[in-house]
């Protein structure tokens, strides 16, 4: 389980090609005046529906990227923005709930597939580069005499202190692309006034209800911006 998620995501989390010595990259970022950051990753398997019977149980991978001990260049502790995520409250859960339940109206709940790792760090995050643990060193590494290598991180990963914030803009982002405007005063709801649909985002998962002629238009709009799983009825 461990062994896919990680073949999963290095598929494109990592420039692999670009690996260079610690060492090299705290010179040229020393040299060029710009931070840099450096992390690893930590490896997690649980066993999903362990109260059930075994034919019910599954064995669940997870790779994240170790938020608590990034440092710069220096070898200092990175400090990162307390600005946290928006709050998505149980109210606008039920207001989209009820609406769905409305005449003309219908609804369903989606979540994003690993919603993180779909968009690339922002320009505004410094130059990550993260270590690996020696048995997921690529077969091109042998013989090359590393000692401490690093592998810039192009994508977002679960466990980045600010993953979720980055998260949270790109979808901001791409609902409004899409003619959503945000309902004041409640941060995770958005109103398209002519396709009359309201989304209400947590995180990876949106609960969308509305008239029920447009929902599978919102369907395909977001699609166009992020892999999405099947769709389940409010």
């Amino acid at each position: 389980a461990v062994d896919s998620e990680f073949d999963t995501l290095a598929k494109r989390t990592w420039l692999w090609k670009l690996v260079k010595e610690r060492s090299q990259v705290i010179a040229e970022a020393k040299r060029s005046g710009y931070t840099v950051h450096f992390g690893t990753i930590m490896e997690l398997c649980h066993l999903k529906h362990a109260e059930l019977s075994k034919e019910l149980q599954k064995y669940k991978g997870r790779i994240v990227f170790r938020g608590d001990i990034v440092k710069d260049e220096d070898g200092v502790y990175a400090v990162f923005s307390e600005q946290g995520a928006a709050a998505s409250k149980v109210e606008a859960a039920r207001f989209v709930d009820a609406l769905a339940r409305m005449p003309g109206c219908g609804g369903f709940n989606v979540d994003a597939i690993k919603a993180f790792n779909q968009i690339k760090l922002p320009d505004t995050c410094p130059s990550t580069w993260c270590s690996m643990p020696r048995h997921r060193w690529p077969k091109e590494w042998e013989g090359r005499g590393f000692i401490d290598p690093v592998v810039p991180m192009e994508y977002n990963l679960y466990g980045h202190p600010l993953a979720g914030k980055f998260w949270e803009d790109y979808v901001d982002e791409a609902v409004k692309k899409e003619g959503f405007k945000p309902i004041p005063g409640w941060e995770c709801l958005y109103f398209h006034w002519e396709l009359r649909v309201v989304i209400s985002v947590y995180v990876d998962d949106f609960k969308i209800g509305g008239d029920s002629r447009n929902l599978d238009t919102v369907l395909t709009r977001l699609k166009k911006h992020m892999d999405l799983e099947e769709t389940l009825s409010n």
